[in-house]
């Protein structure tokens, strides 16, 4: 099994930056590198989906939004189960 080679990258940070970037990585239990490769790799999918959505015709996008918002023609158990059972966030 051949490693992926990996490019290098060179960035410049402000000492704030890299202070409040250090905590989160600390509190991540990742490394530096993967902290930051994951911060990056979120914001570049997110973006990207975002820019998806903004390619839609506002019909196709209405039409997308009204399935969304429409009840489920026949829930199973695990459904009701789920839509019934307490919110994590709610207490």
């Amino acid at each position: 099994m051949t490693a992926t080679p990996r490019l290098s990258w060179n960035l410049r940070v402000t000492a704030s930056d890299q202070e409040l970037i250090d905590r989160a990585v600390a509190a991540s239990g990742l490394t530096r590198t993967d902290f930051v490769l994951q911060a990056a790799r979120s914001a570049a999918q997110e973006l990207l989906v975002e820019q998806a959505w903004a390619a839609l015709e506002p019909e196709a996008f209405a039409a997308f939004q009204r399935k969304l918002d429409a009840p489920p023609a026949n829930p199973n158990e695990r459904l009701q189960r789920t839509m019934a059972a307490p919110r994590p966030w709610q207490g």
